[in-house]
């Protein structure tokens, strides 16, 4: 046919397939001499190739197709809602800036590594050598872990710290525990069960009883609770507590006994006891507990340093500083200390503490101390440095995120019991909170008391940190807890709206909480959960007032 230009424009070419694995994980050239590349033989290390998977895509719609070597995709399932994984703008925060979270986007080899693939995988004590050197740093599951994970809980040694010689130190189910976190993050959720049962290897009474050992019981115990699994969440964060108490890392000495002649790993083990600290606060106030073990255990040990020296691993000198210094920090005047996000959200849990030892005290009056905790909330949110709020998506940011989300739980558990919105009558409870309503036969108030007000005030911020610019999937899981009491609060204000003339701004906030629930959700089963139980509390409410 004429005017048709027949001539055959070369097709562009992906990067060869046809290069051994270690020349991938290193982005090197590779001459794919057969049975050993030049390059390999000249550095006496094993030569390995992947097998060709050409011509074995799946013709079954139930599984994803298997793919090329040359098809890898830097972002699987790219058209569907898996895009949320990457929704996030932000950097990973032991990155440079123009660093990506997948070093070398257009060099798809970084994602090369051969990834166990479903059903031939099964998870044992050690992981494969290749899944474990030289190249755990650019590991997608664990890079994910970073990205999404870390900063709500950074205990493990930075990211850039995996690609020196301290990444041997780490045991394998370490490695595995990441990638099972990281897993959760990922658009395919069959990644979770490759790595449940080699991750689950940390709570084996074989397991040496070390740090690692109790870094990875709390890691555990996170995710135990935010599978809806309560009561051994509690179980397992008991063991490791008393575990870290046996090997002595609430005194300072452990760290540097067993820091490998490294400050990053000393500050690791620094901050892993403080995150005990933490979580086990934040476990304790979920359960309405009256305190919490580590709340009066005796302890030397340095609080944290900062979230951007840690993460850049360079080399860490102790803080020296302990609670007491920053309790009384307020009064330097012009000569005050300055203190880590990571210390200011240790203290935080303190006065949270405090509060759940109000609530269940057998003192006839405790106005006093009701007060004080009141004050002391109020408090760390006005001494908290300005500096702490620079940056969204930073760990720092994660840090005063997760201060200020403690300090609105507290006020919450502060006023709640003595609200005159106690008495709003619905279950109140869901898999992640306590707040117990008192049913009486009517409810009809006034006006909000001042302890109303303040629990009211209280939810209304804390639900406001789910319109920060960090997504939401990002957050810690205790989140979910969170906004399951803001929407608890506000559905119990919604049975006063027609006197306070609350009621479409309640049900704004409500939606917000929801919503946040929903995201999380997709990530934690709790969140999952707890969206249908507070759902089914609303519509509640809304049959109460018809």
């Amino acid at each position: 046919m004429q005017g048709v230009n027949t001539e055959t424009k070369p097709r562009s070419r992906h990067p060869s397939s046809l290069a051994c694995l270690p020349c991938r994980r290193r982005h090197l050239k590779c001459d794919a001499a057969m049975p050993a590349c030049s390059r390999c033989q000249s550095s006496r290390i094993e030569c390995q190739y992947i097998r060709s998977k050409r011509g074995l895509r799946s013709k079954n719609k139930n599984h994803s197709p298997q793919l090329l070597d040359d098809d890898i995709p830097l972002f699987p399932d790219i058209s569907t809602d898996a895009l949320d994984w990457l929704d996030a703008t932000v950097m990973p925060t032991d990155l440079e800036p123009n660093q990506s979270i997948f070093q070398a986007l257009n060099t798809p080899q970084t994602l090369d590594l051969e990834l166990p693939r479903l059903p031939d995988y099964t998870p044992t004590w050690t992981e494969p050598e290749h899944l474990t050197t030289p190249d755990v740093a650019f590991d997608p599951m664990i890079q994910l872990y970073y990205q999404n994970f870390h900063r709500s809980h950074p205990i493990l040694i930075p990211r850039k710290a995996l690609n020196t010689s301290l990444c041997r130190r780490i045991p394998a189910y370490m490695l595995s525990i990441m990638r099972y976190i990281g897993a959760h993050y990922h658009s395919d959720p069959s990644f979770k069960e490759v790595f449940r049962e080699s991750a689950h290897v940390a709570m084996s009474e074989t397991t040496p009883r070390d740090g690692f050992k109790v870094q990875g019981m709390l890691l555990l115990a996170i995710m135990t609770h935010a599978y809806c699994k309560e009561d051994r969440a509690h179980e397992t964060m008991q063991a490791t507590i008393q575990l870290s108490l046996d090997l002595g890392m609430n005194r300072a000495s452990f760290a540097e006994q067993n820091s490998f002649g490294s400050s990053i790993f000393e500050e690791s083990w620094r901050r892993t006891y403080w995150e005990l600290y933490v979580v086990e606060g934040l476990l304790a106030a979920m359960r309405d507990q009256s305190t919490f073990r580590l709340y009066s255990q005796k302890a030397d040990v340095s609080l944290p340093c900062d979230e951007e020296s840690y993460n850049r691993s360079e080399s860490l000198a102790c803080c020296n500083q302990n609670l007491e210094d920053l309790r009384h920090n307020w009064s330097y005047g012009e000569n005050q200390q300055i203190f880590s996000s990571f210390a200011y959200r240790v203290d935080t849990v303190r006065v949270l503490g405090m509060v759940l030892e109000i609530n269940h005290s057998l003192e006839i009056d405790v106005q006093n101390k009701v007060e004080t905790a009141d004050a002391s909330l109020a408090a760390s949110l006005m001494h908290l440095p300005s500096s702490q709020h620079d940056v969204y998506g930073t760990a720092s940011e994660e840090m005063t995120f997760q201060i200020q989300m403690i300090i609105y739980l507290g006020m919450i558990h502060l006023h709640h019991p003595r609200s005159n919105m106690r008495f709003a009558c619905f279950h109140a409870e869901t898999s992640c909170t306590r707040l117990r309503a008192l049913c009486g036969e009517t409810f009809v108030s006034a006006d909000l008391d001042l302890h109303s007000q303040k629990l009211l005030r209280a939810a209304n911020m804390l639900s406001n940190l789910a319109t920060l610019p960090t997504p939401v999937r990002q957050r810690t899981p205790f989140f979910t807890c969170a906004l399951a009491m803001c929407v608890i609060v506000h559905t119990a204000a919604c049975l006063m709206a027609p006197v306070v003339d609350l009621e479409e701004s309640l049900k704004a906030r409500i939606q917000l909480g929801v919503g946040g629930l929903n995201v999380l959700g997709r990530v934690w089963p709790m969140a999952k959960m707890a969206k249908q139980q507070v759902v089914g509390m609303y519509q509640e409410v809304g049959l109460q007032r018809r």
